[in-house]
């Protein structure tokens, strides 16, 4: 019993340990791939009515219980869950990438108008998708107040935070730099390389699906037998001594690994950004960002 009590005091501490060294783990350096998936990834963005949620769990779970274990799995169950079976940020980027096909499609069309490139930057903010249109007004506020057009298309693709509005911000900036020229056929193209990745982003939802659909029965499943494992005291009782609150963690650990798993199957990752933002780019602000991404190739 002395040398379990010590094994579950170590994995105690050690997971404590870790979970200090993941909430503070420092961002990656702009313009780095994104790697899986990780505790940090996941906790940006929770509500505080979901921790609230999760505490009344843990009390509630060790009132019952008196499992500590049982109780601090029943928390993050709370927080991660929803999330793990949920395809919300996958259709939110979906539908950014398709309001960014239209508005670059409209802004090719406005271009072909004989508009400035300012201008029609701004007149563009009056009819872009709703996906985009928060960081579509901003973009043209910031012309408006006159803000170096360079400075505006990266703090708009800062808000954007995906590749595609990199490349369509970076299309503009040496369209700037060039006077205009060439901006219609780059725009179109990237137009239709934006539209064929979302089709083919729509084609892999529908397939990855199923792993969601098995992320939520395992979660069912393992919600029923939690319950009948409270209700049934007989076959519980070996989970209140400390051997059996370390098979519990190890469970507990096992299940979060398959669920994180299956998760990221059913995820399509996102690929690392390429321009930076004006407060964090390390060029002045008259270098076009081809130059940038030129320089950082070599």
């Amino acid at each position: 019993m002395t040398i379990l009590a010590a094994c579950g005091g170590a994995l105690l501490a050690a997971g404590i340990v870790l979970l200090v060294s993941e909430l503070t783990r420092r961002a990656p350096a702009p313009g780095t791939p994104p790697g899986p998936r990780t505790l940090r990834s996941l906790l940006p963005g929770t509500s505080a009515r979901r921790w609230l949620l999760a505490l009344a769990a843990l009390l509630a779970v060790l009132a019952i219980t008196r499992w500590p274990v049982a109780a601090i799995a029943a928390a993050a169950g709370v927080i991660f869950l929803p999330r793990l079976t949920s395809s919300r940020d996958q259709r939110r980027r979906t539908a950014t990438l398709e309001a960014l096909e239209q508005w670059a499609r409209r802004l090719a069309d406005m271009l072909t108008a004989s508009r400035a490139l300012e201008d029609a930057l701004e007149a563009s903010a009056r009819s872009a998708p709703a996906a985009i249109a928060g960081p579509v007004g901003a973009l043209a506020r910031r012309l408006s107040a006159r803000t170096g057009t360079e400075t505006a298309l990266r703090a708009f693709a800062a808000e954007i935070d995906d590749p595609a509005g990199d490349r369509i911000a970076a299309a503009l900036i040496i369209a700037t730099s060039r006077r205009g020229g060439g901006a219609h056929a780059v725009l179109s193209a990237l137009a239709e390389m934006l539209g064929r990745d979302v089709a083919a982003r729509r084609e892999i939802e529908a397939e990855r699906a199923q792993h969601r659909t098995t992320v939520r029965w395992i979660t069912i499943f393992v919600c029923a037998f939690t319950v009948f494992a409270v209700l049934n005291r007989a076959y519980s009782a070996p989970f209140g001594t400390v051997a059996g609150q370390v098979v519990l963690a190890a469970v507990a650990g096992m299940y979060a690994a398959g669920l994180a798993w299956l998760h990221r199957l059913g995820s399509i990752p996102a690929a690392g950004r390429f321009l930076d933002p004006p407060a964090v780019a390390g060029q002045p602000a008259g270098i076009p960002a081809a130059q940038q991404v030129t320089g950082r190739r070599r």
